[in-house]
């Protein structure tokens, strides 16, 4: 058992040897380990993970660092990185008393865009990355909330940067004279952002999105501090490192240290390179406020605005009029030019920004930027507008947002239940009914979806009790090859009784058990009869021989003779009488004799004729080889899939699914995704087997792959009969390189059966949740990862970051172009093929 110290309160975690997944006992929360190889790593990651805790995330950062120096595969260090870079904090929600994360170091770059969190993914097992992606979620969606708040803020000139209360909650001398700072800068008609005043409105709310608004628009930044610990103090060194961040990042800013009763020697070494100010110096204020005003390049502050001449004329309103005609008319390159000449004037005015926004959009009112498809908000111009914007036109710019995410919200919600509205009318078994209410309860909220999701688990659950009833019944009628025996008899009994009360499934347990008394008593029977017969006395042996010689011929002339002379003709009366279930019955226990293979082969005919296809599909089923019954029996699916539309679920082919071998192979179920002239897409509706995209971590392409040869070779022979081969034909596939990392997706194949690309799982998927998929109990003993839905990953046959990792489809729908080694024995397998249903014989 290892002892390792929980990254979100600092408890203590015990754990086996290899586990990369364990839950806190202290705070019950679910994390990632990293490899712990001895005894120094350990010891690396547990200061590390303290520092982080303590929210000194540079610190930090630098020994995830080193861990990867020394194991560049260690894919928690990668993600601890990303914990710094974000500054992630790990709180206590009051409500449920886990640790949820919250975001101390917004960007304006997406974690899911993060190369360390890609890293992250690529090296992390199954159970890994499933929390990384999880976790990744809730941060982006934390960054988003920030980001929004930011974008309404208004910009500032200065960002002072101090230390507030010392180790005793007392305020510290640095506060007071950043207040001075902050009046004397505020009296010149600067903007200034000193948390002691601009933040004391926010009480109560996150303070993040305003500090980074303030940091990304202050050109000039003041650290101010008359002790060296208060410079490296958590959160002073938190705001002056992110600030230093964006100044190596390009950014046109000053960052000026100023200090008080110690030797500049004693500042940060990050501030060498900086020109630092001695406060207690006579004259500082005037010199700095002086600088700023240099560094600025405008002696006229932030919040200080002008009217500009333009020609003489007084205003830049005509210019501004003429750009919003050339809006109303569509000319929108005039539109930008006329935008970009108030701009010349005024490079602050708020409408020429909106103006080049629209015409970026080509919208002809500014009342129609509402009705745009997707928002706006990371539009650059969109940005710009709102910062330089007063408070009415800021209100209406994000009202727009607010309205087309909502707008966008409630169409998603809709479709996502119209779809499973759908799909509810059209579900029969089980499994199509559990999936729409797993549909329903994603919007647990929207309309009635809460009731429809209960009532199709009811009708789920009369669904599976139905199959079960309907196979126990053709169990009890016999086959073939099922034979009049006890065990049969047990079986079928066993399924009745976990429907007990279903039907009159209690009545046909009594019949089960009343022939098996039958077949036990003939067998006793027999077995006295033997016995008897042996004891006789030779002297009689041979008259007894001619008496059992006669009782034999008799018997063999009744088991061969009569008693099916009896059955074959109750099954001409029964015909004779209409009563075909139970006639076909009684010539299914006959087998070959006489004509009655013929005669049930010539009712089959009669049902495809009626168009009576379950019928006579069951008939053709119980003749197995008889003449030409598997060729009928391919026949009429493709004659149903052929009348199926887009959507329908339909049957063709048989696969292991139940992980029960000893009752044959299941029919598959396949999903219709589009029809083409003769041709019919489909897909597996479950993923239907567990298998390495390539069974080694090599370059290699799906041309190369060897899932490609499974699927059209072992899968082919195992799922589809030669009868049913004969509608699959062989098509083109275009296979493109990775469109995001540009990764080579090698040469055009011919195929039977095969993966869907990346584009055609979001082409015929358009939704994530159209896109999750289940296991069959077989995939998923195969190895096939379950997430707590239910859901599984499935293989696409695209390229992912590199030629050795194949994208998927993760368990809740979405696409990963940046994928998974390919090597990797936890995706499922979804085969899809076009089905030619122009071959149907006539």
């Amino acid at each position: 058992m290892t002892i390792f110290k929980c990254k979100m309160c600092g408890g203590t975690l015990e754990f086996n040897p290899g586990d990369t997944v364990a839950v806190c006992d202290s705070c019950g929360t679910k994390q990632t380990l990293p490899k712990l190889d001895d005894d120094r790593r350990a010891n690396l990651y547990d200061r590390a993970n303290h520092f982080r805790r303590n929210n000194e995330f540079d610190k930090a950062m630098g020994i995830y660092e080193q861990i990867l120096t020394e194991d560049s595969s260690d894919a928690e260090a990668y993600w601890s990185i990303v914990l710094c870079r974000y500054g992630i904090e790990y709180v206590e929600d009051p409500a449920s008393r886990r640790r949820v994360p919250t975001v101390n170091r917004a960007q304006f770059t997406s974690v899911f865009d993060d190369d360390n969190y890609k890293s992250a993914l690529q090296f992390a097992d199954a159970g890994q990355r499933e929390l990384y992606v999880e976790e990744a979620g809730t941060i982006n969606a934390i960054q988003k909330g920030i980001l929004a708040i930011s974008q309404k803020e208004e910009p500032f000139d200065v960002f002072i940067c101090y230390k507030e209360t010392d180790e005793h909650g007392r305020r510290t001398p640095d506060s007071v004279l950043a207040n001075d700072l902050y009046h004397q800068l505020s009296h010149e008609g600067f903007k200034v952002f000193f948390s002691r005043i601009t933040l004391e409105d926010k009480l109560g709310t996150a303070y993040e999105p305003y500090i980074f608004a303030a940091l990304n628009s202050a050109k000039v930044m003041v650290v101010l501090a008359t002790k060296p610990e208060y410079f490296n103090a958590v959160w002073v060194k938190n705001e002056w490192s992110r600030y230093l961040a964006l100044i190596r990042n390009g950014e046109k800013k000053i960052l000026i240290p100023a200090y008080r009763d110690m030797d500049p020697y004693d500042l940060p070494e990050e501030f060498s390179h900086l020109q630092a100010q001695d406060i207690s110096k006579l004259g500082f204020m005037q010199d700095l406020i002086r600088g700023i005003k240099k560094i600025t390049a405008d002696s006229t502050p932030a919040n200080v605005r002008e009217t500009v001449v333009v020609n003489g004329s007084g205003s830049i309103d005509p210019l501004l009029k003429r750009a919003f005609m050339f809006l109303e008319y569509g000319n929108w390159d005039e539109a930008d030019a006329y935008c970009e000449k108030v701009l010349d004037q005024d490079p602050e005015n708020a409408q020429a920004y909106l103006g080049k926004l629209m015409a970026e959009l080509q919208v002809h009112k500014q009342a129609d930027l509402k009705e745009c498809a997707e928002p706006f908000d990371n539009f650059n111009n969109y940005g710009i507008a709102l910062r330089f914007a007063d408070d009415a036109l800021r209100t209406k710019l994000t009202g727009y947002i607010d309205h087309i995410n909502e707008r966008n919200e409630n169409a998603r919600l809709e479709n996502i239940y119209t779809t499973a509205l759908t799909a509810m009318n059209r579900a029969h078994s089980e499994n199509e009914f559990n999936a729409v209410a797993y549909t329903f309860a994603s919007i647990p909220e929207y309309k009635d979806a809460l009731a429809l999701q209960q009532v199709c688990k009811e009708n789920a659950e009369i669904a599976r009790k139905d199959a079960v009833y309907q196979a126990a019944i053709q169990a009890m009628r016999g086959s073939v090859r099922g034979g009049n025996s006890v065990e049969r008899y047990f079986t079928v009994i066993r399924q009745l009784e976990t429907i007990s009360g279903w039907k009159d499934a209690d009545e046909q347990i009594n019949v089960c058990r009343a022939r098996i008394e039958e077949i036990k008593a003939k067998e006793e029977a027999d077995r006295i009869a033997a016995e008897r017969r042996a004891k006789r006395n030779k002297r009689i042996l041979a008259w007894t021989g001619s008496l059992v010689a006669i009782a034999a011929a008799i018997a063999v002339l009744l088991i061969t003779v009569i008693f099916p002379m009896i059955k074959y003709n109750n099954a001409l009366a029964l015909i004779e009488a209409e009563d075909y279930d139970n006639a076909y019955a009684l010539l299914t226990e006959l087998g070959e004799y006489k004509d009655s293979a013929q005669l049930i082969y010539e009712r089959a005919l009669s049902l495809i004729e009626a168009e009576e296809f379950a019928n006579a599909y069951a008939l053709l089923t119980e003749l197995g080889e008889y003449k030409d019954s598997q060729a009928k029996l391919a026949e009429i699916q493709i004659t149903l899939i052929a009348g199926a539309e887009v959507g329908d679920t339909v049957y063709f082919g048989a696969y292991e699914q139940d992980n029960d071998t000893g009752n044959g192979k299941e029919g598959i179920e396949w999903q219709v995704l589009a029809k083409e002239n003769d041709r019919v897409l489909v897909i597996s509706r479950y993923g239907l087997d567990c298998k390495q995209y390539h069974p080694e971590l090599t370059g290699v392409t799906w041309e190369t792959s060897a899932i490609r040869q499974w699927l059209n070779e072992t899968f082919m022979n195992t799922a589809f009969s030669a009868e049913e081969q004969v509608y699959i034909p062989t098509v083109t596939l275009a296979n493109p390189n990775n469109a995001r990392y540009g990764t080579r997706g090698g040469n055009n194949t011919t195929d039977q059966i095969f993966l869907m690309s990346i584009d055609e799982a979001e082409q015929y998927f358009p939704t994530k949740n159209a896109r999750q998929a289940f296991p069959t109990v077989y995939a998923t003993a195969q190895g096939a990862y379950v997430s707590d839905r239910g859901t599984c990953w499935w293989w696409l046959r695209s390229p992912g970051f590199s030629g050795n990792i194949a994208a998927y489809v993760s368990t809740d729908g979405s696409v990963y172009n940046f994928g998974y080694g390919v090597y990797n024995t936890y995706e499922a397998v979804r085969p899809a093929f076009w089905i030619d249903v122009s071959n149907l014989q006539s």
